[in-house]
């Protein structure tokens, strides 16, 4: 192989290794907190349908018009896919900001 693709081989595995690492530590790091507060937003739900007595169809409806201004419709941000695709925005980010900067 010439030294020029193993090179750009080399960078390239370097690259989804780091994506890679990055989405499992945000995986880490930032799923247990979403589960926390899932969990105290359904007690939170509970509490509310006993001392407002609402029904759950109510709940509901109301859930439903909450959920529209949440910024994360598609689920919980921070689970692997989510954190693999932050890792990628990173490295395109820092890139894009070093060609500005090597260029001017």
């Amino acid at each position: 192989m010439k030294k020029q693709n193993v090179r750009t081989l080399t960078l390239i595995v370097s690259t989804f290794s780091y994506l890679l690492v990055g989405a499992a530590i945000f995986d880490a790091l930032e799923s247990n907190q979403e589960d926390k507060l899932r969990k105290q937003y359904q007690e939170e739900e509970v509490g509310m349908l006993a001392q407002f007595n609402i029904t759950p169809t109510e709940y509901l409806e109301l859930e439903d018009v909450v959920i529209k201004y949440q910024p994360h419709k598609a689920g919980a941000q921070w689970k692997f896919a989510g954190a693999f695709y932050f890792s990628l925005t990173v490295i395109t980010t820092i890139g894009k900001y070093l060609n500005i900067v090597l260029l001017d």
